[in-house]
């Protein structure tokens, strides 16, 4: 099973199952949620700096 971290909110997800997700420069991003997509789709470089202190839901 593959993994990835939501790049807003810091949770795990399953690649394999995630219903959502979207592209940023070629990359897929995997999101636990829609309102996580969203936000991260609002401001991708935002969710995407180093110095961004993912927050759980």
């Amino acid at each position: 099973m593959a993994t990835a971290i939501d790049p807003v909110c810091g949770m795990e997800v399953d690649e394999a199952t995630a219903t959502e997700t979207a592209v940023h420069e070629g990359k897929t991003c995997y999101f636990c949620a829609r309102g996580c997509r969203l936000d991260f789709e609002d401001d991708p470089e935002k969710y995407l700096d180093p110095d961004y202190v993912k927050g759980h839901h």
